[in-house]
């Protein structure tokens, strides 16, 4: 079956003829075949595209008429060249954790939705950055429980919370496969960033204290990640050490509205290393709040072709 929307078979034909040329870029980078889709598409927006309905390339990048109409393209091309080495080890689905009957709960996220348009012939791929209409969170869920027996008010809640929770999943991920033109430093800093949040919420779901623990660290550093990304970015110049709020002031004389005050509810640099070597212990309940607050906190666009960098958008 094929993947994609053939809608418009005139643009899908412009892409393909230009696929080449931009693969072989991302080949001398060395960016691993099933990373690369997501960066073939901001290429063929930041050298092909000259005009859209859009004011910017960066609302056109985030725009659901990208995900839905040209994302899948390149996806497709991958997929006709490569076969399943486009798909990669697992990298379609994400880990997170969401609260029922406050206890975390995991959650396997696609990064991708399929729908059949045309029986045995065609499904339309996308890469959404929320839960779609046609999504159930019960289907992401891994510990099986009946929502019917929650009291309707706190259904009602869950499946808000839960459905939020997916969104910032799935916009942080588009936001790092989607990031390009970093330098090496940055570049290998921001491929690690999820895999700390998988850790934290691994660790999170064993309901111990001394696990949950170290996932505060894991937690830290995911963020610490991300501004030291931002600050390699914009200032040339790879940042060191722990401490959030120093991190983010030395950004404030270029972004105003990172500041130190968006980490006040995190653990600090000192407190995170004491829970790294469990000489400090928090509650799984801390821990999960922590890594709720950090999908959260919103990072801004880093420029240089990143769209943008950031814990979300929502």
């Amino acid at each position: 079956m094929t993947q994609g929307n053939d809608a418009n078979p005139e643009l899908r034909k412009r892409i393909y003829e230009q696929m080449h040329f931009i693969d072989d870029l991302l080949a001398e980078r060395e960016i691993p075949i099933h990373k690369r889709f997501m960066l073939a598409g901001r290429m063929f927006v930041d050298y092909f595209v000259k005009e859209s309905t859009f004011d910017s390339k960066e609302e056109f990048l985030s725009s659901e008429a990208y995900r839905v109409a040209l994302l899948p393209i390149f996806n497709d091309w991958y997929w006709d060249k490569y076969g399943e080495l486009a798909k990669g080890p697992g990298s379609d689905i994400y880990c997170g954790i969401v609260l029922a009957y406050n206890t975390p709960v995991r959650i396997l996220v696609p990064a991708t939705t399929s729908r059949v348009v045309e029986p045995g012939k065609l499904a339309k791929l996308t890469f959404p950055d929320r839960l779609e209409d046609y999504e159930t969170i019960e289907e992401m869920l891994q510990t099986k429980f009946d929502l019917d027996k929650m009291p309707e008010s706190m259904r009602t809640e869950f499946k808000q919370h839960s459905a939020k929770i997916v969104g910032l999943i799935r916009s942080i991920n588009i936001d790092l496969n989607m990031a390009s033109n970093l330098a090496l430093d940055a570049e290998k800093l921001s491929k690690g960033i999820w895999s700390h949040m998988e850790k934290a919420a691994n660790d999170i779901l064993t309901l111990t204290s001394e696990r949950a623990s170290i996932a505060c660290w894991d937690i830290h550093i995911a963020v610490e990640k991300t501004l030291k990304v931002l600050i390699n970015d914009k200032k040339g110049k790879l940042e060191h050490g722990h401490n959030l709020k120093n991190l983010a002031e030395s950004l404030s004389d270029i972004e105003p509205e990172i500041n130190g005050s968006m980490f006040k509810n995190l653990p600090t640099d000192k407190d995170a290393i004491k829970l790294r070597y469990a000489e400090e212990i928090k509650s799984v309940g801390d821990a999960v709040s922590y890594y709720h607050e950090s999908l959260e906190i919103r990072l801004f666009d880093v420029g240089c072709g990143i769209r943008p960098l950031s814990w979300a958008r929502i």
